[in-house]
C-alpha cells in the first residue's frame, strides 16, 4: 500500500488468464483498495485519493480482442484493471497489449513487436 502511494509512475506487467486478470494481481489490488488510503465516501458519492499518477499496464494475451476480432468483446482484462485504478482516482492509465501470441509464430512476433514498439514510443513521453 505505501509503495503504491509512493509511486508517481506505475508500470504492471499483467497477463491475461481466461479472458481476465490472475488471481494473485487481484489479490494486489485487494490489499491497495483501501478505504481511507485510496479512496473514500463523502456523502454517498466515492472519491478516489491516489490522484496524479501515471500507471502502464504491459499485458501479453493468446489471441486478439481488438474490433472485428472473433473475441471482440470478451476482453474483461482491461475493464477490469482500468476500473479498479480508475476507483482509486487514477486518470491517467495506459495500455500496451502483446496480442496473439498463442495464434502461431507469425501472429506472435507481430503482436512482440508491436507492443515492443510502442514501449519505446511511450519511454520517451514518460
Amino acid at each position: 500500500m505505501d509503495e503504491f502511494l509512493a509511486a508517481d509512475r506505475c508500470v504492471f506487467s499483467v497477463p491475461m488468464y481466461n479472458f481476465s486478470i490472475p488471481s494473485n494481481f487481484k489479490a494486489y489490488i485487494d490489499q491497495v483498495v483501501r478505504v481511507g488510503r485510496t479512496f473514500t465516501e463523502e456523502e454517498g458519492q466515492v472519491k478516489g485519493l491516489a490522484n496524479g499518477k501515471k500507471v502502464l499496464f504491459i499485458t501479453s494475451r493468446g489471441a486478439e480482442f481488438g474490433a472485428g476480432s472473433p473475441y471482440e468483446g470478451w476482453d474483461c482484462q482491461e475493464p477490469a484493471l482500468r476500473y479498479a485504478f480508475q476507483f482509486m482516482g487514477v486518470t491517467d492509465i495506459q495500455f500496451i497489449h502483446a496480442n496473439g501470441l498463442d495464434l502461431g509464430d507469425e501472429a506472435r512476433k507481430r503482436g512482440l513487436d508491436e507492443a515492443q514498439s510502442k514501449i519505446q514510443e511511450l519511454v520517451g513521453g514518460w
